[in-house]
């Protein structure tokens, strides 16, 4: 906002210099008969006391009553380097027809020559270029227009700071956020659709959180009376082709069970952001009992999983239940995808901040799908089938988890050839 009121302040202080500009330099060639005649009317006088006082005397008293004239009124009255066939034609037919010839030489100013009747030529420069007091006179002038810019612009600065702060909290989640200036401000019909807009999309967002929540509340009941029914049909199954089918529909199940536990997590997330970061936790502990990936199915998938952590880690203070939630998402994304091994890597990242990796050898992910894998129900097209399963909430969640962190995420390529996670986090201190 300063940067638009420096803009404002110069766009203005340009247009007053430019039109001083043209006032003082090129008014008298615009009106230059108006000009011309308020020159002959000022300095007629003074021509008629010259050639009473100069005329008809010698070279010599002329140049004595001169230094006279100039030690009342200095570098006002000389004779010109010039003679009169060397002046510029307009000059010469003004003292021609007038006896008084006037060039412009700056602002508001111009040397005036007189005719006297012996033929002499005396030079009357008028006002200096630009004295003091009008060097203060423009200071002034320029100081009022920024006192009068930063007047008219502080109240509108103010609102629309306020305007843009809601607009940031909202933006980051606050659905509450609202600007609620007064009923005097500039730019309040501005302000009042902005909450009434955000207050339509609370309304929506809660709405659709609250959809979701009872959704996935209500589904748990049938499913479970889903499964206890395929528990009867499988225990009375006559034949190898039934049971199949029964194992079949009971995967089917778990997937749906599965579903449902993460849109409940992601509902938990989004109504409570904010963590407490009251644990303190064992690093090389944590890391191996999290993972979420037990041996027989790293043996089954012909992986192997790498920890280490900095020396400086050993311990961290954090909310265990959600940092564990996001690792373990991780590290099971990394198993359905790596070739032959996954690595994790607990780091310090700054004298404030540390960093645990999750990389593995697979196919990796496209540059271009890098940030749209964390957007909630998004899966790549290789990740579409059911053995490498999921529903494109996993990595949605483990970003939420890490924004209730204080932290950041984000996906680069690793050298083993996959894909490297990255998460960022504070370092905490335990709360007094």
């Amino acid at each position: 906002m300063l940067r638009n009121l420096v803009r404002l302040y110069l766009v203005i202080a340009a247009l007053v210099v430019a039109s001083i500009l043209v006032v003082n330099y090129g008014f008298p060639h615009l009106f230059a008969g108006q000009f011309a005649k308020a020159v002959r009317s000022g300095f007629n006088g003074e021509s008629f006391m010259l050639n009473r006082l100069l005329s008809g005397r010698s070279q010599a008293e002329q140049d004595a009553l001169l230094a006279q004239l100039r030690a009342a009124a200095p570098e006002r009255y000389s004779r010109p380097m010039q003679m009169l066939e060397q002046l510029p034609p307009s000059v010469r037919e003004q003292l021609v027809q007038h006896r008084v010839g006037w060039e412009i030489t700056g602002s508001k100013c111009c040397v005036v020559y007189v005719r006297l009747d012996d033929g002499g030529l005396v030079r009357v420069q008028s006002l200096e270029e630009l004295p003091m007091v009008e060097v203060v006179a423009y200071a002034l002038v320029f100081a009022t227009i920024l006192a009068a810019v930063c007047i008219w612009l502080i109240p509108h600065w103010r609102d629309l700071e306020k305007l843009r702060l809601a607009a940031a909290r909202f933006g980051g989640g606050r659905l509450d956020a609202r600007v609620g200036l007064s009923g005097r401000s500039s730019i309040r019909q501005l302000s009042s659709h902005f909450d009434r807009m955000a207050d339509r999309i609370g309304k929506l967002i809660h709405a659709q959180r609250d959809m979701v929540n009872a959704v996935s509340h209500e589904l748990r009941t049938p499913l479970s009376r889903l499964e206890f029914g395929l528990d009867i049909l499988q225990h009375h199954a006559q034949d190898t082709a039934t049971e199949n089918r029964i194992l079949g529909l009971r995967k089917d199940v778990e997937e749906l069970e599965a579903l449902v536990a993460e849109l409940l997590t992601l509902g938990m997330l989004e109504h409570d952001r904010q963590g407490v970061f009251t644990e303190t936790v064992s690093l090389p502990e944590f890391l191996r009992d999290t993972c979420g990936v037990t041996a027989e199915a790293l043996a089954l998938g012909k992986l192997e999983l790498r920890c280490s952590v900095d020396a400086q880690l050993t311990t961290v203070v954090t909310e265990a239940r959600t940092l564990a939630r996001a690792y373990s998402n991780l590290v099971r994304n990394a198993a359905q995808h790596a070739s032959s091994v996954i690595r994790v890597r607990a780091e310090m990242a700054a004298p404030d901040a540390w960093t645990l990796v999750v990389e593995d050898d697979g196919v990796g992910i496209p540059e271009a799908e890098r940030e749209r894998v964390f957007e909630s129900f998004y899966r790549l097209d290789q990740s579409r089938d059911r053995a490498t399963g999921g529903y494109g909430l996993g990595l949605s969640i483990v970003k939420k988890i890490v924004a209730r962190h204080g932290g950041s995420i984000r996906v680069d390529g690793s050298e083993l050839g996959g894909a490297m996670f990255v998460m960022r986090f504070p370092l905490r201190q335990l709360p007094p």
